[in-house]
């Protein structure tokens, strides 16, 4: 990994755990992730028309366009879920659990349904992610029933993570990515108004209105970031980028410790130290 391609991944990652933080200290508010999530849809249309410009054609096969639904409703699914994780769970369990159980039963996915490849570090690696989360789920088995619900809130978020990147996997192969994603993102976002419209019903615009402060941060945040690593894909190992990229987990617990507050004791010390060096070895394996 070159050293402009290592940071673009940290600069990535560490605007990932910004935005996911700001998004906590809002308690996952419903309403403000999804007007982050127009933003970001409304951000990447300016890029569509760019690529169609450039002479890269909207090519929708019934495979792509299939593809394209079932990631709108499964982002609409995530962003539920992550709003509902962060409103009852810390970050410094959400985050780690959530992303981790992506990569890592992402990587076991890959295995069964792409037949992929693995090496015996590879492996070790997904191993290693899944008795950090393990570990890292003790205290809120033996707790009480609101730290079980986070837990299995923040398990439910990674497996929608694991489900829309193996759909993505395929969706990018009928359809340019650019088109790919700004359709996720319009789509996402139209699935999941009808809810939170209904939730919020006239207060909606106001929610917005309010705190567009924090809305702008974490739509230009997700935004900015995807791109980075868009960028950063094509100019090294994906693996590898993966692997570094994660290196949010790290950050988002840390800020967690050090300016929320939140609880820390040796399950998730051990948690995230396991989950660090399993990712480490699946992006160099």
């Amino acid at each position: 990994m070159t050293k402009t391609v290592w940071l673009l991944v940290i600069v990535a990652a560490m605007g990932h755990a910004i935005w996911n933080v700001i998004a906590k200290t809002k308690n996952g508010n419903p309403a403000i992730m999804w007007w982050s999530f127009v933003l970001g849809a409304v951000g990447m249309i300016p890029f569509s028309i760019l690529a169609f410009l450039n002479g890269n054609e909207i090519d929708l096969t019934l495979s792509g366009a299939l593809c394209l639904l079932a990631t709108g409703i499964l982002h609409a699914i995530y962003y539920t879920l992550l709003s509902r994780a962060y409103s009852c769970g810390d970050i410094s369990m959400v985050y780690p659990i959530s992303r981790g159980t992506g990569v890592g039963l992402t990587g076991l996915g890959g295995i069964f349904l792409f037949e992929e490849t693995v090496s015996i570090l590879e492996a070790s690696g997904i191993f290693l992610i899944l008795c950090g989360i393990f570990i890292m789920s003790i205290p809120s088995i033996r707790a009480r029933k609101a730290q079980k619900d986070s837990l299995f809130i923040a398990l439910g978020v990674g497996i929608s993570i694991v489900c829309y990147s193996l759909v993505d996997k395929l969706g990018v192969s009928h359809m340019h990515p650019v088109y790919y994603i700004t359709g996720m993102w319009i789509l996402g976002t139209l699935i999941r108004w009808p809810w939170v419209f209904y939730q919020y019903r006239g207060n909606l615009f106001q929610v917005a209105t309010s705190n567009w402060q924090t809305v702008s941060l974490i739509g230009s945040g997700s935004l900015i970031t995807y791109l980075l690593i868009l960028y950063a894909y094509t100019m090294g190992q994906v693996s590898h980028i993966v692997a570094a990229r994660e290196s949010s987990i790290v950050i988002t617990a840390a800020i967690g410790f050090l300016f929320l507050n939140e609880n820390i004791n040796l399950f998730k010390i051990a948690g995230i130290f396991s989950i660090t060096v399993g990712l480490i070895m699946l992006g160099t394996g």
